[in-house]
């Protein structure tokens, strides 16, 4: 066996030139990389210090302990939870109609459903908010017209009813385009084929439409949820004090309490319960891949 015949069956080495190759479509990326780093883990790292308290003399969990030993605090984690949770079902059970429409619809039609789902993102939130103020306000335009048909008057202002009312207002584009991109890629003849077997159209919804749509009904489920924990604007304008949200607590605590530790480690626990939903979220996801 010559030389060349041992060097071709040799296996071959990988020069770092060849390396470099390999990884030069990556290079692109660095720069994203280090805008992620030095914008996004490097705040959260310095929150989490704050919290935490790491000095020379060690870790303090004192903030977290203080969290999670007062019913007051437990209360508002889980109103803030609750709070997302009602949103996001109630924008599903609206938005499924909605996204429907829009996944079946063509042309100028689509269109018009599509921008008229779209408008709420068109405005800015202190103004949206301030006109979901006079709607709902005791003398409101709501309360108005039940009072000139002889109904009793809603109280809907500084109340969780106010506040729901415009986060599903909000919040209700997030799902309906959800939906709508994971309706629009089910073929239509499979509802035709259901209804020529003789199934309902409740049935054909159950057993066809709703398990075929769950990746969208999923995806619109996270956006809202994660979307309506975080918000602040809107709760504090229609809530106020009666309706104490995470958000609306850690704004408290840096502008009037002045407390940051406190704030910082509330605001890790709002951050554990959107990352929480996620890996729910991903977990879901590969049951369902198995399944499959």
């Amino acid at each position: 066996m010559t030389t060349q015949d041992i060097q071709a069956l040799s296996p071959a080495v990988p020069t770092s030139k060849g390396v470099l190759s390999r990884l030069s479509p990556l290079y692109g990326l660095l720069p994203l990389v280090a805008f992620l780093l030095f914008f996004f883990v490097g705040p959260l790292l310095l929150n989490l210090a704050e919290s935490l308290g790491m000095t020379q003399a060690g870790i303090d969990f004192a903030q977290y302990r203080r969290i999670f030993a007062d019913i007051y605090y437990l209360r508002v984690i889980a109103e803030t939870i609750i709070l997302g949770v009602a949103v996001t079902v109630i924008c599903a059970i609206i938005g499924y109609p909605l996204a429907y429409a829009i996944a079946r619809s063509s042309g100028l039609q689509k269109s018009l459903l599509i921008f008229a789902i779209v408008i709420p993102l068109l405005v800015n939130v202190v103004v949206r908010s301030f006109g979901w103020m006079v709607l709902l306000s005791g003398k409101g335009a709501l309360n108005w017209v039940l009072s000139s048909f002889g109904l009793p008057t809603l109280s809907l202002m500084y109340h969780w009813g106010g506040v729901t009312i415009a986060l599903v207002h909000v919040m209700l584009p997030f799902m309906v385009l959800s939906l709508a991109s994971t309706l629009e890629t089910l073929d239509p003849r499979l509802e035709e084929a259901a209804a020529v077997l003789g199934a309902s159209r409740f049935a054909t919804f159950r057993r066809i439409v709703l398990p075929l749509s769950l990746e969208g009904l999923m995806t619109g489920s996270i956006l809202v949820f994660t979307l309506c924990v975080g918000s602040f604007v809107t709760v504090m304008l229609l809530g106020s004090t009666s309706t104490m949200v995470l958000p609306l607590l850690i704004y408290q605590q840096l502008n009037i309490a002045s407390d940051w530790p406190f704030a910082a480690a509330m605001g890790m626990v709002l951050l554990t319960i959107v990352m929480s939903v996620l890996w729910l979220q991903a977990r879901l996801r590969r049951t369902k891949w198995r399944a499959s």
